[in-house]
Formats: C-alpha cells, sequence, structure tokens
C-alpha cells in the first residue's frame, strides 16, 4: 500500500472529489465502499444527458391555493403514478399526516409493471421504507432515508419498466388519511 505522501497530487484530488461527491449525495452512509466503486461523478454534472426528467407529485394545480397533499378515505385508493415508459423510477419521497395507531402499517403500497394486473410490490408504506411494525423512525442507509423522526421517507431504489408503472397507496385503515404529500421522479 502506499503512504500518503506517495500518491500523485491528481490522482489525490480525484479521490477526494469522489469521497466529497459521496458524501454531498449520500450522506456518510458510504461505509466500507472505495470511492471508485460511486456511479456518480463530479465531471459528470455539466455533460449533457440522454434522457429526460419528470415528476409526479400531490402538487396542487391551482396557483392560489397552498395545500399540495391529498387526503385518503378508509378504504380509498389513491394513484400516485401512472407513468409511460421506458423509463426508471429513481427517487420517490413521501410525507404523511395521520393519526391513527400505527399507520404506516394501515396505508398499503403497491406497483404495478408493464400492464400487470397483480403488484410486483405489495407492502405496507412504513415496511417498503424500511421501518415496521407500524413505527416512525428515522433510518439512514444507501437505498432509503427516513427523517424528521420517520415523517419524512425517501426511497432510492431505482425500479425500472418497460411499458407502464403504476403507483398506488391505499388506506386500509379506520380514519381518512388526512394529509399525504409526495414525489415520484422519473
Amino acid at each position: 500500500m502506499k503512504k500518503f505522501s506517495e500518491i500523485s497530487p491528481s490522482r489525490l484530488a480525484k479521490r477526494l472529489i469522489g469521497i466529497i461527491a459521496e458524501i454531498v449525495l449520500f450522506g456518510a452512509t458510504g461505509a466500507g465502499q472505495t470511492p471508485d466503486a460511486s456511479p456518480f461523478s463530479l465531471s459528470d454534472l455539466p455533460r449533457l444527458k440522454t434522457f429526460t426528467a419528470h415528476r409526479a407529485s400531490s402538487n396542487n394545480r391551482f396557483v392560489g391555493s397552498n395545500d399540495d397533499s391529498k387526503r385518503i378515505m378508509p378504504g380509498e385508493t389513491l394513484v400516485m403514478a401512472d407513468l409511460r415508459g421506458p423509463g426508471v423510477v429513481n427517487h420517490f419521497w413521501v410525507t404523511v399526516a395521520d393519526n391513527e395507531y400505527a399507520w404506516p402499517r394501515l396505508v398499503r403500497l403497491r406497483v404495478y409493471y408493464d400492464g400487470k394486473k397483480t403488484p410486483s410490490v405489495d407492502v405496507p408504506l412504513g415496511d417498503f421504507f424500511g421501518v415496521g411494525h407500524g413505527y416512525e423512525r428515522d433510518l439512514d442507509s444507501l437505498p432509503v432515508r427516513n427523517s424528521s423522526f420517520g415523517r419524512a421517507r425517501n426511497s432510492y431504489w431505482p425500479m425500472p419498466f418497460r411499458q407502464s408503472c403504476k403507483i398506488t397507496v391505499t388506506n386500509e385503515g379506520n380514519r381518512p388519511v388526512t394529509a399525504f404529500y409526495y414525489h415520484v421522479d422519473w
């Protein structure tokens, strides 16, 4: 193994930029990974991309309103995104205001790929974001990050599809979900 003083300045700068980019993009969660294993490089930022970015969200189309949430009544299903592809869902974020005990187990997430009638993902919302048993907890990992005591939930799992991707949530509880905010980036 080379000593620190034996590494060329340009190689050292490249390794430091990789480490800084990984910390900025993923937080300090990449323990055990080498900087060279990161799929991102700061030198790629100014390059033209071969794709377009899209977002489906809970936004309110009325400019005069600041209410960007959806309400989900008991038994009701909300379609968060109905995407046409090919594409890749690369990030999705939700935050939920619900006062029913263990609500993260009572809101069910389903993902349907390529027009299938059976969901490929069928799981309680909290479990999908890495926290089971109906709890709201912080979680900091590379593919999933929950913050604000588990209220802001982010998933960075790549979810590729050929023709379509439909993401739904169903309120399986007894009380309304009073505010459901989301972004689906693809």
